[in-house]
């Protein structure tokens, strides 16, 4: 119980450190991918969060701490390793300011994800997850209400599985492709790869760098290797 309580202390960190500069680990840009992995609804009066959080953002971010080892960060990662992991933030703006927060169950009804070939799959139901990771969630959850206040609070996390119908992952961020979060009528997407997991590339012909997942340069059509 030590163990899961220190490994929550480093999440709450990390959830602290969002949008922070940070040093960068070589080759993944933590700041970038956290912004590829987080969407949020423009619609005025909404204050929608939707977090993607895959492996790729647990390692980028657990080697910002030199202190954690190969081990602990395996350790970590294994006990969400089988699931896809959504956290959600579902409020409305109110009288004088005030957000009114959907509960967990009110989203749970809403909520949906589509692969890259418009497979639906639904929240995983208490009885599907793991011990160990139910057991996490929930002594994180605290933790975050006190770090975060009524975002914390309000901030629920559903798993999906980390497989599709066809056997391969549910979504790949380094693999082309697309991702789809369904919550109500509302839909947030990911386009696949994730620029920050590839390390950036240089036009030979006009010598400008450029994120790693495109294949010709956006300024003068060259072919990129």
């Amino acid at each position: 119980m030590r163990k899961l309580r220190c490994m929550v202390c480093i999440l709450i960190a990390l959830f602290l450190f969002t949008g922070i500069s940070l040093a960068q680990p070589a080759q993944i840009d933590i700041n970038t991918l956290i912004q590829e992995t987080q969407k949020r609804s423009d619609k005025p009066g909404e204050m929608t969060f939707v977090w993607w959080i895959p492996e790729e953002y647990w390692k980028a971010s657990f080697a910002q701490n030199p202190a954690m080892t190969a081990e602990q960060i395996e350790e970590f990662i294994k006990v969400f390793r089988p699931y896809t992991i959504i956290a959600v933030v579902d409020g409305t703006m109110g009288t004088y300011g005030k957000v009114n927060y959907k509960t967990e169950g009110e989203i749970r009804a809403n909520l949906r994800v589509l692969d890259n070939q418009n497979n639906i799959y639904h929240p995983l139901k208490e009885e599907e997850i793991n011990a160990d990771t139910k057991s996490f969630l929930a002594t994180m959850k605290p933790m975050l209400a006190n770090a975060l206040g009524p975002i914390g609070e309000n901030m629920h996390f559903f798993l999906f599985p980390a497989q599709g119908n066809n056997g391969q992952s549910l979504a790949d961020p380094k693999k082309e492709g697309a991702f789809l979060v369904v919550l109500g009528e509302r839909q947030f997407r990911w386009k696949l790869p994730f620029g920050s997991l590839f390390a950036p590339k240089t036009c030979p012909t006009c010598g400008e760098k450029v994120s790693g997942v495109y294949k010709y340069c956006p300024w003068d059509g060259t072919k990129l290797e």
